[in-house]
């Protein structure tokens, strides 16, 4: 295990986690002014779509879309045999940067979401595996 942790790109890793988590802030900030505005419409005061629960939402579930993206950028031009553990990396890092940032996994939604994370990582680094690294 520890060869093939050697043959890790961790700043393509890294840099894919972090980008996937400013382009979720501002994924979510236009999915948040255009839900307020069809849930409000133009009005004078737009708190009342901001606080609706399904704000929350609309602004967490673009992520496993995101990562699936990041990690397919971070497993190209990699080795063919670590590009699915350089997505899987991704996916992970996502993960525990949302959970520390945003919340934890403490229901069924929540844990649901972590594991699609993982899981776009996972696959977005068989997608980005190229044969020609």
């Amino acid at each position: 295990m520890m060869p093939m942790l050697s043959n890790v790109r961790w700043g393509r890793v890294l840099l894919a986690s972090l980008v996937t988590h400013v382009a979720n802030v501002v994924v979510a900030v236009l999915l948040i002014v255009v839900y307020t505005l069809l849930a409000v419409g133009f009005q004078s005061e737009p708190s009342g779509g901001i606080n609706d629960p399904l704000a929350s939402q609309v602004a967490t579930w673009p992520v496993p879309i995101l990562t699936l993206f990041a990690a397919a950028w971070a497993a190209r031009k990699v080795k063919p045999t670590t590009a699915a553990l350089h997505g899987l990396l991704v996916g992970f890092l996502v993960t525990v940067i949302f959970g520390v940032l945003y919340f934890g996994p403490s229901n069924l939604w929540a844990l649901s979401l972590f594991a699609l994370m993982i899981a776009a990582g996972f696959v977005g680094g068989l997608i980005g595996r190229t044969d020609a690294a």
